[in-house]
């Protein structure tokens, strides 16, 4: 192997290094973002305050996330998440508009 041929090599592992560091970083937000909504909708039920914010929030994250996956990948598991999603935070922020 030439010079040339070994750093292209070298780059092409790095990049796919890079995009496997960001694809787990992206899992960790998902992660933390579900978990830290469920946290504070809990505490605010407690207080008789309305969820209804947080859990359009999420909803709408997961639903975009889940949309660029289907654009990207042509998963239809993506996209029927992505379509569940969206009905849920469509629903969630019009109880919110409501008052709930």
């Amino acid at each position: 192997m030439d010079k040339e041929t070994i750093l292209k090599k070298a780059q092409k592992e790095t990049d796919e290094m890079a995009i496997q560091i960001r694809d787990k970083s992206i899992k960790y937000t998902y992660l933390v973002l579900v978990l830290s909504a469920a946290v504070f909708s809990f505490i605010r039920g407690l207080h008789d305050q309305p969820i209804m914010d947080l859990c359009a929030t999420v909803s709408y994250s997961v639903a975009a996330g889940r949309l660029y996956c289907f654009i990207k990948a042509k998963e239809k598991s993506d996209l029927l998440i992505a379509i569940v999603m969206l009905t849920i935070a469509i629903a969630a922020t019009i109880r919110f508009a409501m008052g709930h």
